[in-house]
């Protein structure tokens, strides 16, 4: 019979993901992980498996909830123009306010980790596509309403986020970031 674990997997995972997202990789030592956690090595390993392992976890954990609730905001609004505006204020007030003044987890792997590993760049890259296909489809709506000018890119709009977060790592300020998210969505309207 196995041993029942005496911590919450779910909180310590999400205690990693945020060491990871402040810190990068590399510069997340295991016992930085253990004490963010509040667990030790072995509990760890045995959870989780090899600090990789755990990385692994944590981007899957960030794509299913930060990710997934950010792009929420572009397909919940009422129109496809509304969704982007909603998507990018959040996004500001995150940067400047919230977790996402770190950057986007998924951002600064994409930048520490610059191919290296196939698996791990397949988490990236499901993460880039659902962004881009929530923008394709806000974009759509927005077009089929004549709330924009036809042929807005989808491409573009990732190209800017991506940006926004390589940014928010020095925390520029709300003036700048906001007059960046304007900029983006000004380019769309007739």
């Amino acid at each position: 019979m196995g041993r029942t674990r005496g911590f919450d997997t779910d909180r310590a995972l999400d205690a990693a993901l945020r060491t990871f997202w402040e810190h990068g990789y590399e510069a997340s030592s295991i016992q930085d992980l253990c004490r963010a956690m509040d667990v030790q090595p072995g509990s760890v390993y045995a959870a989780f498996g090899t600090k990789r392992e755990l990385f692994g976890a944590a981007l899957r954990r960030y794509v299913q909830t930060v990710s997934s609730e950010a792009i929420g905001r572009i397909t919940a609004a009422p129109t496809g123009l509304l969704g982007l505006r909603d998507y990018f204020s959040h996004l500001v007030d995150a940067m400047v306010d919230g977790d996402r003044r770190w950057g986007c987890l998924i951002t600064n792997s994409l930048v520490e980790f610059a191919g290296r590993d196939a698996e791990l760049a397949g988490l990236m890259q499901l993460h880039l596509a659902n962004l881009r296909a929530a923008f394709a489809a806000a974009l759509s709506r927005a077009e089929a309403a004549a709330e924009i000018r036809p042929g807005s890119s989808p491409d573009l709009l990732v190209a800017v986020v991506q940006g926004m977060n390589v940014l928010a790592k020095n925390q520029p300020g709300r003036p700048v970031l906001q007059s960046i998210a304007d900029a983006a969505l000004a380019g769309l309207t007739p």
